[in-house]
């Protein structure tokens, strides 16, 4: 195609408008390059371009040219096939990563973000003006973690909705996850547990003011308050014994981090669990170790400071003994305890008259007394039978019979 048959644009002859005058004389160069935002150098080279070769001269010389770096329409036929079969709804950026790793298929994300626009299959969101001052990240990893958990429909079948318990570095964006039935005490102790094993223990913890995490029942004295003493919930209190601070956050924007978090789960992993025919919380929690590790290859970042503020774990029978649901009961005078509606019968005798009793995470019950570990036995059926022998054997006597035989 002839440059000179190409129609040119408005920028075109504005500068083919000023080339001219420069050339007859009429305006400086040093002024039209001014008026063109151009150096003088490159204005005497394109003047030159001009003279040399007319108006065609300044008309790109790629104009009317195919781009080399065309996507070929064999490879753009495959791509918006593939998301319609097999990732239908999974945006831009994580197509882009399943396929360069599952299909070898190279290409940008903003290059399949045009593509997906073009077909009609993904709608571009408009992007919200952010008025919050942004928090600077934590230097060291370990220093806070961010807890959260999330009602959602994770994957298919009956178990499918259920909660996410999310913990995420705030100085790395490091993330450890387990999915359960519910967001309370035991998921919160067994989640910190597995994550205390893994990583070691962190220094601070910031969750919101959920009722496993902030007791917002009791009412404080004043004298109280002061001291900065907080109502204990058994996930703070055992937090406490393990020397971690937990901070309560008062809206969904303070702990950010976790929340963004969230949408990005609720987006891939959700897809991914999907994909994959995940249908039982087991099959869930198997996948999901699997999947952090890609997650956090992608997404976490390298601290300001290189030391890690995670104190080692510590043994797993010293973690369960802080991590578990303490109760204070009293002991009868046959050295019985009622708990949980049953009876439990210590083997040993004490002067004691109280025992806390210990409900740990894997279903396991301990009775201390003194801080000692007390074996007992569960006899609740037999206190059972004991009652109904008891009201097959009684015969009450109506006090009018009595009369009758008396006459």
């Amino acid at each position: 195609m002839k440059k000179d048959m190409i129609t040119m644009s408005t920028k075109e002859l504005k500068r083919l408008h000023l080339i001219k005058k420069a050339d007859e004389k009429f305006v400086t160069q040093k002024d039209a390059a001014t008026m063109l935002n151009l150096s003088e150098r490159q204005f005497r080279r394109i003047l030159a371009n001009f003279r040399e070769n007319g108006e065609s001269g300044l008309i790109h010389k790629n104009r009317g040219k195919v781009s080399p770096k065309k996507i070929p329409a064999e490879k753009i036929s495959t791509i918006v096939n593939l998301y319609q079969s097999e990732f239908l709804g999974y945006k831009p950026t994580f197509f882009t990563e399943r396929i360069a790793d599952e299909r070898n298929i190279i290409i940008s994300k903003e290059s399949i973000r045009t593509i997906l626009t073009q077909h009609n299959l993904w709608i571009p969101k408009k992007r919200k003006n952010n008025h919050r001052t942004k928090r600077e990240r934590k230097h060291y990893a370990g220093e806070l973690v961010q807890l959260d958990g999330s009602v959602h429909q994770w994957f298919l079948g009956k178990e499918g909705y259920c909660v996410l318990m999310l913990y995420i570095d705030d100085a790395t964006s490091r993330v450890f996850a387990r999915f359960y039935t519910y967001e309370g005490t035991i998921p919160a102790m067994d989640s910190f547990r597995r994550y205390s094993s893994k990583y070691g223990i962190p220094m601070a913890l910031y969750a919101d003011r959920h009722g496993t995490y902030k007791n917002n029942n009791k009412k404080l004295s004043i004298e109280e308050q002061l001291q900065g003493i907080m109502a204990d919930t058994q996930f703070s209190r055992a937090l406490r014994e393990l020397s971690v601070s937990i901070i309560p956050a008062y809206s969904p924007q303070a702990k950010g981090r976790v929340e963004r978090s969230f949408e990005t789960f609720q987006d891939r992993l959700v897809k991914e669990l999907h994909r994959h025919k995940i249908t039982t919380l087991k099959e869930a929690n198997t996948f999901l170790e699997k999947y952090l590790k890609d997650h956090n290859k992608r997404f976490s970042v390298t601290p300001a400071q290189s030391t890690d503020l995670h104190r080692p774990a510590l043994p797993m029978h010293a973690l369960r003994k802080s991590l578990c649901i303490k109760t204070k009961r009293s002991i009868g005078n046959d050295f019985t305890i009622r708990h949980d509606l049953k009876i439990l019968q210590l083997k040993k005798s004490t002067l004691s008259k109280h025992a806390i009793i210990e409900d740990h995470t894997n279903g396991s019950v301990v009775i201390r007394v003194k801080n000692k570990s007390i074996p007992f036995s569960d006899v609740t059926h037999k206190h059972i039978k004991q009652k109904q022998i008891k009201k097959v054997t009684t015969i009450r006597i109506d006090p009018i019979s009595l009369k009758e035989i008396a006459s």
